[in-house]
């Protein structure tokens, strides 16, 4: 059974990362919520014990308090930002996760955009119209969070040998997570033949839901390995 997301607390995390995106510099690419859940997903995964606030040094910056601590809303941003990272590592809870392997727990937060949150996002200066024309498919960001982390800690998640078991494994895993991100073309195609039977069909959501699962699987692929673990 997926964990609940507690809406609440995603709306408010997702209002105050708009004060850090109203901050940025004009030639500074905002970073959406989809991309620090990617994020945060990942260090609870990982093989590296890690806290949330290290999502956001990496994401936004060492000197990204300072715009929230003007608007007197940091404490408030932490609150919500560590209830966002325990909903991730209870939906990743090992024992869980060894009990009903095929249960799917992770719930990441995946902005939906219908044409009220396109308008808000423009609104708010999160994103230009140009970039709402180009807007992601569902899941790219979130993925390409996840991966940020994993390439950002790059001697740690890739500590097996390339050609053993767990290196192979880990490849797996890995990639059906990047593949989330894949454009459509002949890279994506690719992969989906070499991964996916030929009579099944493959879609955005499919690649996603495999992601989870390969999310949850890694999870259990560190706590399988040597290195310490976010408990």
């Amino acid at each position: 059974m997926s964990q609940e997301i507690d809406h609440d607390n995603a709306e408010r995390l997702a209002a105050l990362l708009n004060i850090l995106a109203a901050a940025a510099e004009e030639d500074e690419e905002a970073i959406p919520i989809d991309t620090l859940d990617g994020y945060l997903t990942a260090l609870v995964c990982g093989p590296v014990l890690a806290a949330p606030v290290q999502a956001m040094d990496a994401l936004f910056g060492e000197d990204w308090p300072a715009a929230l601590e003007e608007q007197e809303v940091l404490d408030e941003f932490m609150t919500v930002l560590h209830e966002r990272w325990n909903e991730i590592a209870d939906a990743l809870e090992p024992e869980a996760l060894s009990a009903n392997p095929d249960e799917m727990r992770l719930t990441p937060m995946i902005t939906e955009f219908d044409e009220a949150t396109k308008a808000s996002l423009l609104s708010q200066g999160v994103l230009t119209a140009e970039q709402l024309e180009e807007l992601p498919a569902p899941g790219v960001m979130w993925a390409e969070g996840f991966m940020q982390a994993v390439d950002d800690m790059e001697t740690e998640w890739y500590a097996h040998e390339a050609d053993s078991e767990s290196g192979q494994m880990l490849d797996a895993l890995l990639m059906a997570i990047a593949a989330v991100a894949m454009p459509e073309g002949e890279q994506r195609e690719a992969y989906i033949a070499e991964a996916y039977e030929p009579d099944d069909e493959v879609d955005q959501d499919v690649l996603l839901d495999d992601a989870l699962y390969a999310a949850q699987d890694l999870r259990l692929f560190w706590l399988q390995s040597s290195g310490p673990l976010n408990d």
